[in-house]
């Protein structure tokens, strides 16, 4: 390389640090919160969203959400929130962290929920923690159960000539692994976690509606409700939607106008000059695809599955 490409070069990346020092001396962010707002729309005090789309978040996913969350707590700026909910549901282990992040939230301002086109078991769980639940008439919600598939691949497997042997120790250490059928005594252990699991739900529902345990149960076979028979029966509270939401959430923080923000993530220099889709890395669709293989397990969800798998 001659000297005019180094000089070159070199200029250039004096450039870039010159960029990148700026951009964080004037990059407002007040400390501890690591999401920018941007406003959606009105002006005043703020109610911030928070949303809940597609399955219930897992992974690095759920800790942005649970982040913003925290974030919405702890800024003295934001006066409510309101959640808006479109979701068949997901894991249960994340539907309860969810739950409880946002019942932190909601011991502390206002937080109201709103309904999309499904918010139905898992979707529905997390709705619970909120004040009041807005919901549309043709919505679909309810689904308070649990459900776990284990995918049987030995068929599979025999099939392509492909043997697996398993070692163990412990008479039950390979239960659920999908290689071989469970046994009676494995489907009832199992089915003692999923009763656990129920309960749990029962009683978030029980205690976010404001609801008898017993009259809970009996809403709690699985089936899913419209919107109109969801307020009927006390599983939410008004027909409605995200704007109607985010106004009663205003009002119960005495706010007679406001300004509605979302959460977003700070872009660096590299995502300004190479944006999101770097060629670099691997699109969501793949590392959808690669984490659904790897999903080959016993997996207690709240799902609908008529919302769809993933």
């Amino acid at each position: 390389m001659n000297r005019k490409r180094w000089l070159a070069l070199l200029l250039f990346v004096m450039v870039v640090f010159l960029v990148v020092g700026l951009g964080r001396l004037i990059q407002p962010r007040e400390a501890g919160h690591p999401w920018q707002e941007t406003t959606l729309y009105g002006r005043g005090e703020k109610v911030v969203l928070l949303e809940v789309v597609g399955s219930i978040p897992t992974g690095k996913e759920l800790e942005n959400l649970l982040s913003k969350i925290r974030q919405a707590r702890e800024d003295p700026g934001i006066r409510a929130a309101v959640l808006f909910v479109d979701s068949p549901g997901g894991s249960v282990t994340e539907t309860e962290a969810i739950h409880r992040a946002l019942k932190g939230l909601a011991r502390d301002k206002p937080l109201v929920a709103a309904f999309g086109t499904v918010a139905a078991s898992g979707g529905y769980y997390v709705a619970t923690a909120a004040r009041e639940i807005f919901t549309p008439a043709t919505a679909i919600t309810g689904s308070i159960g649990v459900i776990a598939a284990l995918p049987q691949v030995q068929g599979l497997l025999a099939k392509l000539g492909v043997q697996v042997e398993v070692l163990k120790e412990g008479r039950l250490k390979d239960m659920g692994s999908g290689l071989r059928p469970l046994t009676p005594e494995e489907r009832t252990l199992i089915q003692g976690y999923m009763r656990e699991a129920y309960e749990l739900f029962v009683a978030r529902v029980a205690e976010g509606r404001h609801l008898p345990k017993d009259k809970v149960r009996q809403l709690a076979d699985g089936r899913i409700y419209s919107g109109t028979q969801a307020i009927a029966l006390g599983l939410a509270d008004r027909e409605g939607y995200l704007e109607d939401a985010a106004k009663r959430a205003a009002e119960l923080a005495g706010l007679e106008e406001f300004r509605l923000v979302r959460y977003v993530k700070p872009k660096g220099l590299l995502d300004g000059l190479l944006g999101e889709g770097f060629p670099l890395g691997l699109s969501s669709e793949t590392e959808q695809l690669i984490s659904l293989l790897g999903q080959n397990r016993l997996r207690l969800e709240y799902r609908y599955l008529g919302g769809g798998l993933w």
